[in-house]
């Protein structure tokens, strides 16, 4: 009797332990300055857009944990890195609600204190992008740091049909963030990890790349660990717009989101 027990105790914390994570990259950025941030930027397309927003559900988290917290979303659909005019992005605009002033009209401390980049899918791993990417990557990055914020790197997720991808997408998003100084946050290493847990949640939308709802779900409870250093677990909030989650699903994919980051940062539970 008393073996059986400690067999089910050990399966059960077993359970709740992350699989090997799909890179062979480490992190060199394992933390952000900040943590307790007032504003953010999101950079993407429609991998950010879909599902009413990832800043949707960041929002979400954010309002029931009573955060002083707001940010601004702009997305291009299937838009790559050189799509996005950043310096334009990060002001300083007139009428803009982000910007601050002094006497003189000059801006004040940053727009944002974060800003999110996510790239097209494709592009750190096609052959002809790459070059692109990382010369945007850079750019970006460089930026952002001179404008005062922190930039987060997103490390985007494979499509259904291409699980092989994670991998490939997760060491060459990584190894560029390392080379520009950003931290990268492993969004489909997440991803990956949740469809081992439960291949029954469907993370993908039927054309087997965009995210479903509990794809950007755990998109926002990635963004909420890594702004916030706190576990979204625990947490009412069920998601954004017409698609809430079950409170299982939910819990799983908070489950996911700091399991997966406390492991791939280093840091403790």
């Amino acid at each position: 009797m008393k073996k059986l027990l400690i067999s089910a105790l050990f399966l059960a914390a077993a359970s709740m332990s992350v699989n090997a994570l799909e890179t062979d990259v480490k992190p060199t950025v394992t933390d952000i300055k900040n943590h307790n941030p007032k504003t953010g930027l999101i950079v993407g397309n429609s991998y950010s857009f879909y599902n009413c927003g990832v800043h949707g559900y960041l929002r979400g988290l954010t309002r029931e944990d009573k955060r002083d917290w707001k940010a601004r979303i702009i997305t291009i659909s299937s838009g790559r890195l050189s799509y996005h005019d950043v310096p334009q992005y990060m002001g300083p605009h007139e009428m803009d609600p982000y910007a601050k002033f002094d006497d003189k009209k000059e801006l004040i401390n940053p727009m944002f204190d974060v800003v999110v980049l996510q790239g097209m899918s494709s592009e750190p791993i096609a052959a002809k992008s790459i070059p692109t990417f990382k010369k945007y990557l850079k750019e970006h990055v460089e930026t952002i740091k001179a404008k005062g914020a922190e930039p987060i790197v997103v490390v985007t997720w494979a499509r259904q049909d291409k699980p092989e991808d994670t991998k490939r997408l997760a060491d060459s998003i990584i190894s560029e963030a390392n080379a520009n100084g950003a931290i990268a946050l492993p969004v489909g290493l997440a991803f990956a990890e949740s469809l081992k847990r439960r291949p029954d949640l469907l993370m993908h939308q039927k054309d087997k790349s965009h995210p479903t709802a509990a794809g950007s779900y755990l998109y926002g409870a990635m963004l909420y660990g890594l702004l916030f250093k706190k576990s979204p677990v625990g947490m009412k909030y069920p998601g954004e717009c017409e698609k809430p989650l079950k409170p299982e699903d939910a819990k799983h994919l908070q489950q996911v989101a700091w399991d997966v980051l406390t492991e791939f940062y280093g840091w403790k539970k």
